[in-house]
């Protein structure tokens, strides 16, 4: 119990230093640049149509591209710093042991990356007061711009009907919400394992082409090869084969190899804690 209460108490207290550091504020503040000129083209069309806008706008805003490689880039800002290894963190190893203390770093990963996907949702739906209004569904205005292309009047592109025809609203958010956290911690465990076993920014490199993999292997084979080697790209929820058949990836796949990545580099770093020595650990 005690090993527990201590692993949450160094969460809790990265969290709280990280609310002084400024990388999470300009994480939020480059996706809001995006997701404003969105945003502003929504409301737009909302006052001519004069119908509200339901708040359930980010699985299409998540279905860009360009959009995914700066979200993932934010998690990046946020995490560049990992193993978060600063002057006090040889006192906490040494009171606490290196095990809790990995433990402790690893779940601050976790509740961080859910805390950005969080915040890019509640930033989402502030961008667009005070046109937006709660409603259980999509809405008209959601609805007329995925059947129809009457956005071409506030020079938006027609959005993605499959969307709103597949899922409800609570599901795409959930699964884009999943897909924005998962991809976070991958970044944050990720930059953990490389800072940590070469040399400092190591990981920032590694995640920077992890960021950049959208494009980068679109170059080099077939886009329906590349999405499956491209995680920020699982953010798109028609860019995945939910009933089995299609040339992307299922959800069992791009689920799995989340998951496999993210234990994979828990593992490295998790070695790496416990053999290094510490005055090593201490200089990265």
């Amino acid at each position: 119990m005690d090993s527990v209460k201590m692993v949450l108490q160094i969460c809790g207290n990265s969290i709280r230093k990280s609310l002084y550091k400024p990388r999470i504020y300009l994480a939020f503040l480059m996706v809001s640049f995006l997701m404003l000129d969105f945003s502003d083209k929504l409301k737009t069309f909302s006052q001519l149509v004069d119908v509200p806008v339901s708040p359930w706008v980010l699985p299409f805003f998540a279905g860009n591209t360009g959009n995914q490689i700066f979200i993932v880039l934010g998690a990046l800002l946020i995490f560049c710093d990992a193993p978060f290894l600063n002057p006090n963190s040889y006192m906490q190893i040494v009171r606490c042991g290196r095990k809790r203390w990995f433990w402790g770093t690893m779940l601050y990963i976790w509740v961080q990356s859910m805390i950005y996907a969080a915040g890019l949702f509640l930033l989402s739906v502030a961008l667009l007061l005070p046109r937006v209004r709660f409603m259980t569904g999509w809405g008209k205005v959601l609805g007329t711009l995925t059947q129809t292309a009457a956005g071409s009047v506030v020079s938006m592109r027609q959005l993605d009907y499959y969307v709103i025809a597949e899922f409800t609203p609570l599901q795409a958010l959930f699964l884009v919400l999943t897909v924005i956290c998962l991809n976070g911690v991958l970044v944050g465990v990720l930059n953990y394992a490389l800072n940590l076993w070469i040399k400092n920014g190591s990981g920032t490199i590694a995640s920077a082409l992890l960021v950049l993999s959208p494009l980068l292997l679109t170059k080099l084979v077939p886009e329906e090869i590349a999405h499956y080697f491209a995680p920020p790209v699982w953010m798109d929820l028609t860019l995945c084969s939910w009933n089995g058949y299609g040339d992307y990836a299922s959800p069992l796949y791009i689920y799995l190899c989340l998951f496999f990545l993210v234990g994979a580099f828990v593992v490295i770093s998790y070695v790496g804690i416990r053999r290094k020595d510490l005055s090593v650990v201490e200089e990265l």
